[in-house]
């Protein structure tokens, strides 16, 4: 069973066949990421995948990451009547529980400053400060390259309109 962390519907442009759509993927050019596609049998919907190709990327916690990137394996739904398609995203598994680390040790964290908050009652506010600075550094970087991923998604399933501009 796969956790589906992007799930988005996209419309096509009119016009456009999902067919243009999937050949004008096949054929575009996204900087530092390559996706391939292929198509699944048996059905009407496509599998993607995603790799970053960056050489050097300024979050080193991006290479802790299995391929350097959270969304990996994408699934383009297409339907025929509606004139729209799906496109949703899962981690890898690794990934995933890579990230369930990071957020359940900044959620333990939390806890244990609660905690020490309501025991104590005297906390100083420069102990409290550096709890929160832990807490965003577990975050921050895990929550950016979600978002870098979220980010690219959303151009690849947006250009199914954007053909119609051109």
């Amino acid at each position: 069973m796969k956790m589906v962390l992007y799930k988005k519907v996209f419309p096509l442009g009119e016009d456009i066949s999902f067919f243009q759509y999937i050949t004008a993927l096949r054929k575009g050019y996204f900087p530092n990421f390559v996706l391939t596609i292929d198509k699944i049998p048996a059905t009407g919907n496509y599998q993607a995948e995603l790799f970053f190709t960056a050489p050097l990327w300024r979050w080193g916690l991006a290479n802790a990451l299995l391929d350097r990137v959270f969304l990996k394996k994408c699934t383009i739904q297409y339907f025929k009547d509606q004139e729209y398609f799906i496109l949703q995203a899962s981690p890898r598994m690794r990934n995933l529980l890579f990230a369930l680390f990071c957020v359940l040790s900044a959620v333990l964290s939390f806890v244990f400053v609660v905690a020490m908050i309501a025991t104590n009652g005297s906390m100083s506010l420069n102990n409290i400060f550096g709890f929160v600075i832990i807490i965003i550094i577990m975050l921050a970087p895990l929550t950016s390259i979600y978002l870098r991923d979220k980010n690219f998604l959303d151009k690849v399933g947006s250009l199914g309109t954007e053909l119609e501009k051109n």
